[in-house]
């Protein structure tokens, strides 16, 4: 991201990045996930759902990479996938239905800014394949709520939560178009009221390595289907510490598996004692 998007980032809790797909883009994605909706048996079981398919490469789009390698982690490896899901609506079909906000402790949704920069827990990518129009239907947001101080979440004032409160703002964007949020700023979904065309949007979920929020819910064989590349997006949640772990359960087996060979030799007791202190430090 530019100067510019991180402060919009951290003073509103979201972003929007208009236009970042082509003509050609938008209709092949949009295309695919509606098969993908409507006609699933008509594509290999690899590619009945999402992230797999047309989907697969956008996983790690510039775009989008551009913006988690500033939220979550500059390093690629750190940045895990854990929810993906097509948002379809026709006119008038939707919910008022406002969650997070406020500022937490949980790594999930946590948002930190700490020398010099950003770290937010999951953060929601949305593809708008469809044109979005501010006030009819786009995802809601409370601006500035994922650094609260006060429980937006459990507050006696109900009336903030209602849709003409005044505090909430939407957005307007054409097909092809990046909205993406921080999960712990108050947001909601809308009912859509653009006569226009349907809602067609794909939401996803990324979290940084360490934590993981979704219980896991990708179909073995899309998962398999993907690229190397992609499938380290969902790698189980994994800390350096487990490398270290690893490594020490790897040096015990090896004092354990010499140990046992000189057991029944006649060496130098020393030498014995020694080692069995050795293993001991493991247990």
């Amino acid at each position: 991201m530019n100067q510019r998007d991180r402060i919009i980032f951290d003073l509103k809790g979201y972003i929007v990045k208009p236009g970042v797909l082509s003509q050609g883009e938008v209709e092949e994605l949009k295309e695919f996930v509606l098969r993908q909706k409507h006609e699933p048996d008509s594509l290999p079981p690899h590619q009945r759902s999402l992230p797999g398919g047309a989907f697969e490469r956008f996983i790690d789009h510039p775009a989008v990479m551009d913006v988690l390698h500033d939220v979550i982690d500059s390093k690629t490896e750190r940045i895990r996938l854990e929810s993906t899901f097509l948002s379809y609506r026709q006119q008038g079909e939707g919910e008022w239905r406002p969650h997070a906000g406020r500022r937490t402790t949980n790594p999930n949704y946590a948002y930190n800014f700490h020398d010099g920069r950003i770290y937010a827990g999951m953060t929601r990518v949305v593809w708008e394949l469809g044109e979005v129009l501010e006030g009819k239907g786009g995802t809601c947001f409370i601006s500035g709520s994922h650094k609260a101080n006060y429980n937006i979440r459990n507050s006696t004032e109900t009336s903030l939560d209602a849709k003409d409160s005044g505090i909430w703002e939407s957005y307007s964007c054409p097909p092809g178009s990046l909205v993406v949020f921080s999960e712990a700023v108050r947001h909601s979904a809308d009912f859509w009221n653009n006569p226009h065309n349907p809602r067609i949007a794909i939401f996803c979920a990324y979290n940084h390595i360490n934590v993981r929020h979704h219980k896991p819910s990708f179909a073995p064989e899309v998962i398999e289907g993907l690229t190397p590349e992609h499938q380290r997006f969902f790698n189980e949640v994994y800390h350096p510490q487990f490398d270290r772990w690893q490594e020490q359960e790897e040096q015990k087996q090896q004092y354990i598996n010499a140990a046992n060979r000189l057991g029944g030799n006649k060496i130098d007791r020393g030498l014995k004692t020694k080692i069995k202190s050795i293993v001991q430090r493991f247990r």
